[in-house]
C-alpha cells in the first residue's frame, strides 16, 4: 500500500468513527535495520532503512472535551479514552500520549483531540512501529496546532518520549529512520553525533524480510531483557574507564576481553558490530554485495554468541537462508524474535521466498526491498 493510499483509509477510518473530517494526516514508515544491533545506545554506528508500503498512518482532530483524548486504533478494534494528564499506564496509546504531551499539552489541554490510527507494521516484528507510531504522531500534531520541527528534532523528541515516558530505554536509530530517512535507501548513522548519510543499494540485489514469528517483548524488565542490555553496556563502560564504548575499536579487543563475563561480550558485540556497519558502507559504495552479505552474517553470530539476543527460530531461518542461496542473513531489531532480513539476488527472491515460507510454518514475507 502506498503512503497515499494508507493517509487516505486512516483519513476515511477517522471520519467513520467519528464523523467529521481529520484536521491532519500524517504518515511515517517502519525500518529494517540492516547492520549495528543495539549500538546506537552506546553511541555507535547503524545501518538502517526506512521502508516502502509498511508504516503507521494518524488522523487528529480536535476534539469537544478539553484535555481528553479519543484514540481509536484498527490494530486494536478499539477506543481508548485518556486524558493529557494521564502516566504510563501500559497501554498502546501511552506512546501517543507521551508524543502528545510533549508537543502539544497546552493545545490538547484547551481543546481535547480525536485520533485515528492505521498501521500496516505487524507488532513483534523488530521493525519500529513504536518509533513509526511516535513520528507520526509527533509530526500530526505539530501540523494541527500549527507548529513546525526539523525531521532531526522530530527524531529526538520521539525517543525521549520512548525513553522518558513509555520506560523503554532504547537508542535513537529507530526514531531517526522513520523521521529523516528515506524509504527503501540505506541510511549510515552516527548516533553520537546525529551526522548521517543516505547509501544507495545494488539494484541487482533485494533485502527480504522474514517474519519469524516469535514476537519479540523489550519492555519486559525480565533478565534477558533489552534494559539489562543496557545496563550491562553501561557496567562494561566503567569496567573499561570509558564513556561509551563507541570511544574503544577492534584494538581495544585484548582489554575488553579481560574484563569478566558477559561484560566483555556485550563490549566485543558492540566494537564489532560498529566496525560491521564502517565496512558495510563501504561495500554498498564499492557494489560488493557479497562481503555486504557476509557481513551480515558476521552481524549475526555477534548477537548470538556475544550479545546473546537470538532464538533458536532466528538462528534457523538464518542458517536456512544461506543454504537458500542468500549472500548474507541476520536477526534484525531489538531482538529476541522479531524478523530475520536476507539479502537475496533480485530474481531469486520469488523461490528463495517460497523455500522459506515450506520449511517453516510460521514464518511470513514482510517487505522485499
Amino acid at each position: 500500500m502506498t503512503q497515499e493510499k494508507e493517509t487516505a483509509s486512516v483519513k476515511a477510518a477517522f471520519e467513520k468513527h467519528f464523523g467529521q473530517t481529520p484536521g491532519v494526516v500524517a504518515y511515517s514508515p517502519g525500518r529494517v535495520n540492516l547492520l549495528g544491533e543495539h549500538t546506537d545506545y552506546n553511541g555507535g554506528f547503524v545501518l538502517p532503512m526506512a521502508l516502502r508500503g509498511l508504516g503507521v498512518s494518524i488522523a487528529l482532530g480536535k476534539g469537544d472535551k478539553p484535555g481528553v483524548i479519543e484514540a481509536y486504533s484498527d490494530t486494536f478494534d478499539q477506543t481508548e479514552l485518556r486524558s493529557i494528564e494521564d502516566g504510563r499506564e501500559g497501554r498502546w496509546s501511552d506512546y501517543l500520549l507521551g508524543c502528545l504531551k510533549a508537543v502539544a499539552d497546552e493545545d490538547v489541554a484547551a481543546t481535547g483531540l480525536r485520533v485515528a490510527l492505521e498501521t500496516t507494521l505487524p507488532m513483534g516484528a523488530g521493525l519500529s512501529s513504536s518509533a513509526a507510531l511516535e513520528v507520526a504522531s509527533i509530526k500530526a500534531a505539530l501540523a494541527l496546532f500549527g507548529r513546525t520541527m526539523s525531521s532531526v528534532d522530530v527524531a529526538v523528541k520521539a525517543r525521549a518520549v520512548e525513553n522518558e515516558f513509555v520506560g523503554m530505554p532504547c537508542g535513537i536509530m529507530d526514531q531517526f529512520a522513520s523521521s529523516v530517512g528515506d524509504p527503501g535507501v540505506a541510511m549510515f548513522l552516527n548516533t553520537r553525533t546525529l551526522d548521517y548519510e543516505l547509501v544507495e543499494t545494488s539494484p541487482d540485489f533485494a533485502f527480504v524480510i522474514i517474519a519469524s514469528g516469535v514476537s519479540h517483548q523489550l519492555v519486559d524488565g525480565g533478565e534477558d531483557g533489552y534494559a539489562t542490555r543496557v545496563a550491562e553496556c553501561q557496567a562494561a563502560c566503567k569496567a573499561l574507564n570509558v564513556e561509551m564504548l563507541s570511544d574503544l575499536g577492534v584494538g581495544d579487543l585484548d582489554r575488553i576481553n579481560g574484563i569478566s563475563e558477559p561484560l566483555n561480550r556485550r563490549a566485543r558485540h558492540i566494537v564489532n558490530d560498529n566496525k560491521h556497519v564502517l565496512d558495510g558502507v563501504v561495500a554498498l559504495r564499492n557494489h560488493d554485495m557479497a562481503f555486504f552479505g557476509k557481513l551480515m552474517v558476521a552481524s549475526h553470530l555477534s548477537q548470538k554468541d556475544d550479545y546473546q539476543i537470538t532464538v533458536d527460530e532466528t538462528d534457523a531461518i538464518v542458517e536456512a537462508a544461506l543454504s537458500f542461496g542468500a549472500l548474507g542473513a541476520r536477526q534484525t531489531g531489538g531482538g529476541w524474535g522479531g524478523s530475520v532480513v536476507a539479502l537475496v539476488e533480485k530474481d531469486q527472491v520469488d523461490a528463495f521466498s517460497q523455500r522459506i515460507l515450506d520449511r517453516f510454518e510460521k514464518t511470513s514475507i514482510l517487505a522485499v526491498t
